[in-house]
């Protein structure tokens, strides 16, 4: 087993928290999810530790505006822009509802604006309480055919779930989204990516 943590599950859930099936595969093997609207739909990570057993990091949102170090555990990127495309940095409450800036190729350090790009997109994955961060067992955001809610992989010990909703709506056509999580030691897991395809 490796040292740094794996991502165990990461795909797409409908409106109603049920698990999206993969309607393909690019030619390099991404899975593709096929939606006919750029939003009502959920994104869905989940991650165990590594061979040191360093916890999942469940932080989903760690800005600073002056330093593009402050990196939050869960980091996500996207190759198009969501929404309008703002660059304010977690713009997801009225009256000033905002989108995320794409990061392309995707990259996870390296800039302010980078940083600013994946606390801007990260602060919309929120626990069971609306907070931003991970979910616990007790508080999965995918439900299943029993009428249960629970992780989607046996062995995942955290879980994210980020709300597509209008302001920040995926484009017509296709869009890579590119994940990472960290551990409370600071290792970092190998990056997964999933296209989101609007339309047909």
């Amino acid at each position: 087993m490796p040292p740094e943590p794996v991502i165990t599950f990461f795909g797409v859930t409908r409106a109603d928290d049920s698990l999206l099936d993969a309607s393909g595969s690019t030619e390099d093997g991404l899975p593709i999810y096929t939606r006919g609207f750029g939003s009502g739909f959920s994104l869905v990570i989940e991650g165990r530790p590594g061979g040191t057993n360093s916890p999942v990091g469940a932080e989903t949102f760690n800005w600073n505006p002056a330093n593009p170090s402050a990196l939050p555990d869960l980091q996500v990127v996207v190759s198009r822009s969501l929404g309008n495309g703002s660059a304010t940095v977690c713009d997801d409450t009225p009256p000033n509802l905002g989108g995320v800036p794409a990061v392309d190729p995707p990259a996870f350090s390296g800039s302010q604006e980078i940083a600013d790009a994946l606390n801007d997109l990260g602060c919309r994955f929120k626990n069971g309480s609306g907070i931003p961060g991970g979910r616990k067992a007790d508080e999965a955001c995918t439900i299943f055919p029993d009428g249960r809610f629970r992780f989607v992989a046996q062995r995942t010990s955290l879980q994210f779930c980020g709300l597509i909703d209008d302001p920040i709506s995926f484009p017509p056509g296709d869009t890579v989204v590119t994940v990472r999580i960290r551990d409370e030691g600071g290792r970092l897991s190998t990056p997964a990516s999933i296209v989101v395809r609007v339309g047909s």
